[in-house]
């Protein structure tokens, strides 16, 4: 049993996992000679599938060689507060990462990981720049190098009680999973239906654009018989607009399915999928938002989608590693965890909401489009069609009356909350101490209207609040310089003298 204080490798199975990975690489690209042999007018069968198999061969051989490589230098262990990983065949790279800079363990387990017992562990941090080190570890390996981060995680001169407790599990309904993936995404699906019309009126772009008779006489032959009777076309838009929502909810299902979550004060703990099951570990100290989402239908049947944002890593790919609950209104749980128990009851130091530039920002794209379109209708004669771009237009200017009274931020003693949304209500949920960037922009119209955007930028997240009065906007934008740099302060101070590294603050 090891206790990773010295150089070790990964679980011997991990091998047959780093060969599949290999040889799918590896087998990518020899598919192009195998079609290049297959397309050959002077090949023979059988000199072709000699070739094929000669190919393949060569290709697993090759894959053996360089996975082989891969794990028998690849090291990992824990020494003095680090986690080093020792990786590189030609070149040598030895990588170090502070245990309290970690932001997250993710592990996955494909059909391949499970079928052997295995897990894949990625690390984020916010400094490491490379590609992602995956480690391949079974079970027993996993849960003492977990035990190892979090002895190392918790401060010498105090004595905690343990990380996890078997009273300490929550468990989210497949039911409610459902429900919730039922309730939120039908605009996805009307969008995914906007995109079915478009895809049948952009046939028009096969047409010469030089040849205007070939245009009006393919005009005359594709749309006269749907002009006719436009409710031919429902049923085909009805079918693929279920396709689409059945599509949507086997997706939420397969990745969220069987959710539990174990938690203390510190750490939440993750762990969800059908197929692939998958764990997601989140600090306390790195979660720098809480997106929480309700729409008509999830307040309804108290529901709300809420996502834990994380800071994300320099190389800007890492969005979907955070965290999206489907369910019932787990808010006030989270929200205590993260905020404490009274965030519920602090007063209000200053609300500022927008004014009619939310409206007009949101409607214009819209409005737009809309006007492109009946154009287009009308130059084909197709007047039936016209009550599409108004339904849609009459949508957009209720979407964009809701933008406006949805949007506001408001500055609490020791958080921030950023409202947004349209047909839905969003609510966001930042600390002083995780605020980045603070930025004010003025448009064009400000001079005449005196309103300003307001920015606000933290290490995982951007937040702009348009059309707000522009002296409520500059005391607000002092407010967050105040108050981000006296909770920064404290932060330090409780660091203590063993982490002076302070947040790398931009204020603009």
């Amino acid at each position: 049993m090891t206790d990773f204080s010295a150089p070790h490798r990964m679980s011997p199975s991990a091998f047959v996992i780093i060969f599949i990975k290999s040889l799918k690489s590896i087998i990518g690209t020899s598919i192009i000679l195998i079609f290049a042999n297959i397309y050959d007018a002077d090949s023979v069968v059988g000199n072709l599938w000699l070739r094929i198999l000669t190919i393949l061969a060569i290709s697993a051989a090759l894959a053996l060689v360089v996975s082989f490589a891969q794990y028998y230098h690849k090291k990992f262990y824990i020494k003095d507060g680090y986690l080093i990983f020792s990786h590189g065949i030609i070149q040598r790279e030895t990588a170090s990462i502070p245990l309290d800079r970690i932001h997250s363990l993710r592990t996955k387990q494909g059909v391949w990981y499970r079928l052997l017992d295995l897990k894949g562990i990625v690390i984020d941090t916010l400094a490491l720049r490379e590609e992602e080190i995956e480690l391949i570890l079974d079970e027993g390996d996993w849960q003492r190098l977990l035990q190892r981060i979090r002895q190392e995680e918790q401060p010498k001169a105090t004595t905690e009680p343990p990380a996890y407790r078997t009273d300490s599990v929550r468990r989210f309904a497949n039911k409610n999973l459902l429900l919730d993936a039922l309730c939120q995404n039908h605009l996805k699906g009307m969008a995914i239906l906007g995109g079915f019309l478009s895809i049948i009126f952009g046939h028009l772009n096969d047409i010469p654009y030089n040849t205007f008779d070939i245009i009006d006489n393919y005009a005359e032959s594709y749309f006269d018989e749907i002009a006719a009777d436009p409710l031919r076309i429902v049923p085909v838009l009805a079918t693929v607009y279920v396709v689409v929502l059945l599509l949507w909810i086997g997706r939420a299902l397969l990745r969220y399915y069987d959710m539990s979550l174990t938690y203390d004060r510190k750490l939440l703990t993750f762990t969800h999928g059908l197929l692939s099951r998958a764990s997601s570990r989140f600090a306390f100290d790195k979660v720098c938002t809480i997106w929480v989402k309700r729409n008509f239908l999830e307040k309804r049947f108290g529901l709300c989608t809420l996502i834990l944002r994380q800071a994300l890593n320099v190389t800007a790919k890492k969005e979907e590693d955070n965290l999206k609950l489907y369910g019932a209104d787990s808010s006030s749980f989270f929200l205590t965890w993260w905020l404490g128990e009274d965030y519920g009851t602090a007063p209000d130091i200053i609300t500022s909401k927008s004014g009619k530039g939310v409206f007009v920002h949101s409607l214009l794209p819209d409005l737009l489009l809309s006007v492109a379109a009946t154009v287009v209708l009308c130059y084909f004669n197709l007047y039936v069609w016209t009550s599409v771009p108004a339904i849609y237009l009459l949508i957009s200017v209720v979407k964009g009356i809701m933008a406006m009274r949805h949007s506001k931020i408001t500055l609490k003693d020791s958080y921030i909350m950023v409202y947004g949304g349209r047909f839905a209500e969003i609510e966001n949920y930042i600390k002083y101490h995780n605020i980045e960037v603070v930025k004010i922009r003025s448009t064009p119209f400000t001079r005449w209207f005196h309103r300003v955007t307001l920015s606000i930028s933290t290490a995982g997240s951007n937040f702009s609040v348009r059309s707000l009065k522009i002296d409520e906007a500059k005391l607000i934008y002092e407010l967050l310089l105040f108050k981000a740099e006296s909770t920064t302060k404290k932060t330090i101070i409780a660091w203590g003298k063993g982490n002076k590294r302070g947040p790398n603050r931009k204020c603009h």
